[in-house]
């Protein structure tokens, strides 16, 4: 009886492994080949929002961003910040082409977004998401992921900027320690760092750092912010960050609520509105 348990268990498994398989072979193409995109020359990283509004699906009671119109000029670096819930994650999905928005337009570098080429946005874009995933290979081999053919000292000289390359200089093996299926023989924090260093190696225009230092002890975070000034010059950076301690740097911070951005400004302007950032800062203040 226990062998036939454990063969439905087995068999369950597979037939769940077999149901993904079909999803990700009946999903459709980004690209048509019948039908060419632009191919982006190297960007600048200008960013234009015009009147974005977005949601997932035609049955959703709610837009999830509702009317957002930016302009941001190439090496600027724009922090978003909200309560749980408010868009930020969205929005820099819509920037990555992962989704369209069902009204308005996104523009970089006064192209269409829905005319581009997804490689060729994503190739000139660093993507740190809130869950970082490493592979069962080497440090190196995880940093270098999307570009093997960069060199171990490239990868070194990234490490440096993400604040990892101490705690991978401490191990027995350094940039060629095997760090187990998912990332399992690291912390959070280290894991969090070397996909910060995989964002950052072959220099993109725009960076996007998702809830990026969430995992990061306070040491380790004080020094990445240090870092920070150096990470984004030269490039057009997206920051999302609950500890606005994070953001306080940013040329703008742009605050939703509930999909509508109803603040925009430095810290210092924002503070003295005394609005919802002003309200946010002083929770964290008490806690």
């Amino acid at each position: 009886i226990l062998a036939l348990v454990n063969l439905w268990d087995e068999f369950q498994e597979i037939l769940v492994s077999v149901e993904r398989l079909n999803d990700v072979l009946s999903a459709k193409p980004e690209e048509n080949p019948q039908e060419p995109m632009l191919v982006l020359p190297e960007i600048k990283g200008d960013v234009i929002l015009e009147d974005v509004t977005f949601r997932y699906s035609e049955d959703e009671d709610r837009n999830i961003l509702q009317n957002i119109s930016l302009q941001i000029k190439a090496g600027e670096t724009i922090a978003l910040v909200g309560r749980s819930g408010s868009g930020k994650s969205t929005l820099v999905k819509l920037l990555q082409g992962l989704y369209h928005p069902t009204n308005g337009r996104i523009l970089i570098d006064g192209h269409d977004i829905r005319h581009i080429s997804p490689q060729s946005l994503r190739s000139q874009m660093g993507v740190v998401p809130q869950e970082c995933f490493l592979f069962s290979g080497t440090i190196v081999e995880n940093i270098t992921l999307y570009r093997p053919d960069f060199s171990l000292d490239e990868a070194v000289e990234v490490a440096k900027l993400a604040e990892a390359h101490a705690f991978i200089q401490g191990m027995t093996l350094g940039y060629n320690t095997k760090v187990g299926e998912r990332g399992s023989t690291l912390s959070g924090g280290q894991r969090q760092r070397i996909a910060i260093a995989r964002a950052l190696l072959g220099n993109p225009k725009i960076l996007i750092l998702d809830e990026a230092t969430s995992s990061l002890d306070t040491e380790s975070e004080r020094r990445f912010q240090q870092n920070l000034a150096r990470i984004s010059r030269d490039r057009t950076t997206f920051i999302i960050a609950h500890r606005l301690s994070t953001v306080r740097n940013a040329d703008c911070i742009l605050v939703l609520d509930r999909g509508i951005l109803v603040e925009k400004g430095n810290h210092e302007e924002l503070m003295d509105r005394q609005g919802l950032y002003y309200h946010l800062a002083q929770q964290q203040l008490d806690l």
